[in-house]
């Protein structure tokens, strides 16, 4: 990218074609050496000062100035007003909470899924004494060698037990997004909303290695 700059202000940006030949009245296909001067103005490369953005923060236009031999480039930075803030907080805690709820879990030295689908069927086996669920493999699971289940076969499982656990489990996972929910109503302005932690207090997905 380069830009054409006269007296300190922008006349045209972008990648060097037939508007910038007719604009610096430059005949034939090769970009001059830069920075170039012309009646036209100065050719330019082009910098950009990239921010940082922090959380709640958008892009909003942008300036640029000449900088030594170079045209820079610098975003403006604008805030999201507080509603807004909110509701973007509020969405990523409920992605958060729908990962954790989903994330599996080892109970009775045995991993279960707990994915929508996993769940209901949990529920409806209740109160049996074998439940069809998924064949048995070992994993290791946070190091450790866990029993897996995942191809049709009963499996002797207390599910009252399974029932209780995975019915903690979602509890806990909606518990911890009341909880961000409250800091995050309760706000009053943006330096309170971004000291809100939304990525802790989170179970994570237990990672699975593929076997042998």
């Amino acid at each position: 990218m380069i830009a054409l700059e006269k007296n300190g202000s922008l006349v045209h940006q972008g990648s060097w074609n037939k508007q910038f030949q007719l604009l610096t009245d430059l005949r034939g296909n090769a970009q001059p050496s830069l920075p170039f001067t012309c009646n036209a103005g100065t050719l330019r490369n082009i910098t950009y000062d990239n921010p940082t953005l922090k959380a709640y923060q958008h892009l909003n236009g942008e300036t640029g100035e000449v900088d030594g031999d170079y045209w820079k480039i610098t975003p403006a930075v604008a805030d999201l007003s507080l509603t807004d803030s909110k509701n973007k907080a509020l969405a990523e805690i409920a992605q958060h909470r729908y990962e954790s709820e989903t994330a599996g879990i080892v109970t009775g030295d045995k991993y279960y899924s707990t994915d929508r689908e996993a769940q209901n069927a949990i529920f409806r086996a209740s109160g049996t004494l074998s439940w069809k669920c998924y064949s048995t493999v070992t994993r290791k699971i946070h190091g450790v060698d866990t029993t897996c289940c995942s191809a049709p076969e009963f499996v002797e499982t207390d599910m009252d037990a399974l029932k209780t656990a995975v019915e903690k489990h979602i509890a806990d996972a909606y518990a911890q997004e009341k909880t961000l929910m409250s800091s995050i109503n309760n706000a009053a302005d943006l330096t309170a909303l971004r000291a809100v932690d939304l990525t802790s207090g989170w179970v994570k997905p237990l990672t699975q290695d593929p076997g042998e």
